[in-house]
């Protein structure tokens, strides 16, 4: 299996297997809502074209570099490619980096100021 990488197509990729630990997982995402009547019918009702994909990649031992380029991304709203087997680069997800506050905001022991711990949520755009 090729690298993990995130990034702007044609620029810079950051690498993410290098620091990506257990608990990576991946998503589909459909608007769909369920609704049962007093009768005991079902309905269900899907948004067209409201499916996304979510991706939480939690990592560690990350390089002061590299957070500092995701949480670039993340401040401005980049759309980004995810590229989840650089073996198939062709295959690709176009994501934004998602959430309330930045994605390394700990840092790794011993490496104070070096190396960074978080997890990067990114979902489909």
């Amino acid at each position: 299996m090729g690298d993990m990488l995130l990034g702007v197509a044609n620029s810079s990729y950051v690498t993410l297997n290098v620091g990506a630990t257990y608990g990576y997982t991946f998503t589909n995402n459909i608007d769909k809502h369920d609704i049962r009547t007093k009768g005991g019918d079902l309905y269900t009702y899907i948004t067209a074209g409201g499916n996304f994909r979510r991706f939480r990649v939690p990592m560690t031992y990350v390089l002061s570099a590299d957070r500092a380029q995701v949480n670039s991304w993340f401040e401005t709203g980049t759309d980004l490619r995810f590229i989840e087997d650089d073996s198939f680069a062709n295959s690709y997800y176009t994501v934004r980096i998602t959430g309330k506050t930045d994605p390394f905001t700990k840092f790794t022991k011993p490496y104070f100021r070096q190396r960074y711990e978080g997890e990067i949520v990114i979902e489909t755009t």
